[in-house]
């Protein structure tokens, strides 16, 4: 019998999210009365939260927790005392490497193995929403314990889809080194670029997006099972949409620019590369879709003809926590893991995640169970055992 599977395998998962939680409903209400909003600019914002499909978000701003009028992030507030830049990549260095930690701690604490973080070969960090030097990465390293001659690749500003970048990196090493483990580890805080004003994309933008972490342990599969096996993954870029969503350093935090044609974009690029992602392979059963957004995920469900069972998972981590960027794909692989092992059988699927570009990356999954349930005939041989799973 091998002793190893050599296909790159997600072994385990964890997430993370800052401790102030706040309603939607409340945020709407902040928002219209930061900016004195007017009776058809506060039916407006209220139609815009509410058919969000968000019911609650985290922030690492304690201001968040209070909803306070006065708080320098309220995009009422005047510009000339709203944070710059530099003031929310202090709070950007101080929290990211906090949640980031926290995360990876819970994607390396499994059950066979004590010095887990001992063995980490590679680590990668994927972030958009800050910048310093010596960076995340080397902070996330230290904070962690692990060895000076760990490897260090930070992936940064590609959006929402980023997480793919860092599993792609990861599958490629583990395949060159099948005793390589990587750590990857994606840490987003959207919340700091509250933008000033009352310019209806950043407005629209606001009602989105939120701040988590999480992280993911890569290594070749091996005997225990209970891991999500890295077939394939695809990127595909559609052409002439460049301008349909950006992502730009100002001089009060970062502006995205998000066009009312993304989810018609997303739609005629999730056609075409999942096409290529399968190639005649039958048809997934299960389905980890990026909620970047209701209207994105609602126009997906009916273009791929998914049960609302299938996309439970997706519309279950918007509603809970709002689009957090790059981690939220992995929030819902961990949920759809606790799915998957309740009816204990191996099982394939897509995750799809989009950004600027326009951009799709797409994984093909294997979600092999533990062995020890499995039938004789179904079990294959991998390697790191049942991870833990923390929201």
């Amino acid at each position: 019998m091998r002793l190893a599977d050599p296909c790159p395998a997600i072994l385990s998962i964890g997430t993370a999210v800052p401790p102030y939680q706040i309603a939607q409903s409340d945020i709407c209400t902040w928002v219209s009365d930061s900016l004195v909003a007017s009776p058809a600019q506060r039916r407006w914002l209220n139609s815009l939260y509410t058919l969000s499909g968000i019911e609650t978000r985290h922030s690492c701003l304690p201001d968040a927790a209070a909803l306070i009028p006065h708080s320098r992030f309220a995009p009422g507030w005047p510009l000339a005392e709203t944070p710059t830049t530099a003031e929310r990549m202090v709070i950007y260095q101080r929290e990211a490497v906090e949640l980031g930690v926290v995360a990876a701690e819970r994607a390396l604490v499994t059950p066979q193995f004590t010095d887990v973080a001992a063995r980490v070969t590679h680590l990668i960090v994927v972030s958009c929403t800050g910048f310093f030097a010596p960076g995340l990465d080397l902070a996330i390293a230290q904070r962690l314990g692990l060895r000076p001659t760990v490897q260090r690749t930070l992936v940064g500003f590609m959006g929402c889809a980023a997480a793919f970048n860092g599993l792609r990196l990861a599958a490629q090493i583990v395949t060159g080194q099948p005793d390589a483990q990587v750590l990857v580890v994606c840490v987003e805080l959207c919340s700091l670029h509250l933008q000033p004003g009352s310019d209806r994309i950043a407005l629209t933008v606001a009602s989105l997006f939120a701040d988590g972490a999480a992280a993911c342990l890569v290594g070749a599969a091996g005997p225990s099972g209970d891991l999500l096996r890295l077939n394939r993954l695809h990127t595909q870029v559609l052409p002439d949409t460049t301008g349909a969503m950006a992502w730009q350093i100002g001089d009060h935090g970062f502006v995205m620019h998000l066009s009312p044609d993304v989810p018609r974009h997303v739609s005629t690029l999730a056609q075409s590369a999942l096409a290529t992602l399968l190639d005649g392979q039958p048809t997934p059963t299960f389905w980890a879709i990026h909620p970047g957004g209701r209207a994105i995920v609602d126009r997906l469900a009916e273009l791929l003809q998914l049960a609302p069972a299938q996309m439970a998972a997706s519309y279950s981590i918007l509603r809970r926590y709002g689009n957090m960027s790059s981690p939220t794909i992995l929030f819902v692989l961990r949920e759809l893991l606790d799915q998957l092992r309740t009816a204990d059988l191996p099982a394939s699927g897509v995750a799809a995640a989009f950004g600027p570009g326009l951009v799709t990356e797409m994984a093909h999954l294997t979600y092999v169970p533990p062995v020890a349930t499995r039938p004789r005939a179904l079990r294959q041989p991998q390697m790191v055992g049942e991870p833990l799973y923390v929201a």
